[in-house]
This record gives structure tokens, sequence and C-alpha cells, in this order.
């Protein structure tokens, strides 16, 4: 894996090495989940390093950029539409979304599935933004297995309810989530209402303790301010002297003006943490 090659393509493909793109669907909660795995060009080396990438709230912000170029510098990346989003199968429900990343990550690291896509178990990694940040953070505890884990402006659904934001919850349920399947926008607020302490990033600090964390900040964020989000986990993280590096960009919650810096910055760090 080598992260000078984010932004760098081979001056023409191989037929026997060129990256491809296969369709995935994975079971979770008796659901399909639909997606697809990029694996790199073969030049790259092998096994490769995996990235699973989890979407926010709803996943309007994608980050097929970054998926790409992580698979320029030889990762391979999954990208998956959790239950109820974006065509896949069953219900969106906030509880869901970690039960959903733990069931793609065990199967990745699968080895029939690993020596079929090459891919390294060893050094699996997750990365989320926004709600997909919160996903990563509360899916790395049940996951002994992953190398790291990195989350890019991360939304709190604990933190929302500590800071009197319900509100602004429910409005982004009842309006964003129109692309989403569920029963209505009271049921998947009503989720988050029983479940906002289990569902909390920073009750998740000891378990995190013990894994390799980045967390990218958007300063300008007022989707998920960082103060209110991300900080307070990072300053528990070092007093439990984690591994962890919080890093900040200037600009808004999805990043849109700085998407090259937050490329590097994941893959530096990846290239860095691998084993």
């Amino acid at each position: 894996m080598k992260a000078e090659n984010l932004f760098v393509e081979f001056d023409s493909d191989e037929p026997d090495s060129s990256p491809e793109i296969y369709e995935l669907n994975i079971i979770s909660g008796g659901s399909r989940l639909y997606g697809y795995l990029l694996t790199p060009d073969k030049r790259a080396g092998s096994p490769c390093p995996a990235v699973i990438m989890s979407h926010g709230f709803p996943g309007y912000t994608t980050n097929n950029d970054l998926e790409l170029a992580l698979m320029r510098s030889g990762c391979a990346v999954i990208h998956m539409n959790h239950r109820g989003a974006w065509g896949s199968e069953g219900n969106y429900l906030f509880t869901n979304l970690k039960d959903d990343l733990i069931a793609i990550a065990k199967w990745a690291h699968n080895p029939a599935i690993a020596e079929q896509y090459d891919i390294d178990t060893d050094n699996i990694f997750l990365v989320g933004h926004s709600m997909g940040g919160q996903t990563v953070l509360n899916a790395a505890k049940e996951l002994p297995f992953i190398r790291g884990v990195a989350a890019m402006a991360a939304y709190d659904i604990g933190a929302a309810f500590r800071y009197k934001l319900e509100k602004e919850l429910f409005l982004m349920i009842e309006t964003e989530g129109q692309c989403l399947k569920m029963n209505s926008a009271s049921e998947v607020y009503e989720n988050a209402l029983l479940n906002h302490d289990g569902l909390s990033i920073l009750n998740r600090a000891e378990l995190l303790s013990q894994r390799n964390v980045l967390l990218i900040e958007a300063s300008f964020d007022t989707v998920a301010p960082a103060d209110k989000m991300m900080k307070p986990l990072f300053e528990r993280l070092k007093k439990l002297s984690a591994c962890v590096k919080y890093e900040s960009l200037k600009c808004g919650h999805s990043f849109a003006g700085q998407r090259m810096k937050l490329a590097e910055i994941l893959g530096r760090w990846i290239e860095n943490t691998v084993q």
C-alpha cells in the first residue's frame, strides 16, 4: 500500500492485473445489503489491505472519490448500503447500522472471501463519514481483528440528546430520510431516543483505547459540530493513552472543498498503520 499513489494511475491497464469492480450482496439481519468491492491493480502488490466504508445519513454524500483513491494506493475497498438505504433490503434503523457493519467486516475476514479477493485479513480498516463515523466507532469494539478505525465528521446521537438537539435530529430524519425505506420518521426517531446512550461514541472510549483510531474534524461543521460530538471522545481517548490521531480541515460537514486533503490524511494514516 502506497499513499503516494492516491492520485496516480498506471499508464495503461494490463488484462491480467487491472483493477476490478465486483457487485456484492451480504446478508445482515435477514436482509440483503447491496454494494460493491473495488480491487486494486495487482501490480500494486498483494495481499492488499481492505477498507470498509460506512455511509452517513442517509447517504447523499458519497465517498466514491476516497474509495477510488484508496484503490489506486493499493487497498481493496468495500462499499455497502445499510439496511433500508439505496436499494438494500429491510428498514432503516440506527440500531441496525452497527450490526450491518459487523456482518460486512466478518464477511471480509472470512478466509475463503479473503483468498478470493486477495484481502490481507491482518489489515482491515473501518472508515465512516457522519452517521457512518458513529457506526464504525461503535462496531470496532466488537471486531478484535480490525487494524484501525477512522471517523470523518462523526455524528453522535448521544450528544444530540445531551445538547438538546432533538428537534434538529427529527427534522433530519423527516426530510433527508425520505429516500430511505422506513415505516415512519417517528419510528426512526424513537429508535434513537430509546438507544441514544448505547449509540453514543463517547461511551466507546475505553473499548476504543485498544484500537488505532483516526478522527477527522470539519471545523466549519454545523451538522455534527466537533466540539460537541467528536472532540470529547478524543480528549477521553488521550487520557486513556490510546493510539489516536486527530486532524482538522477547514471545511463544512461534507468536506466538499477539501476532498484531496481528506484522501491524503486517510491514505497516509492507513499506510502508517498497516502491519
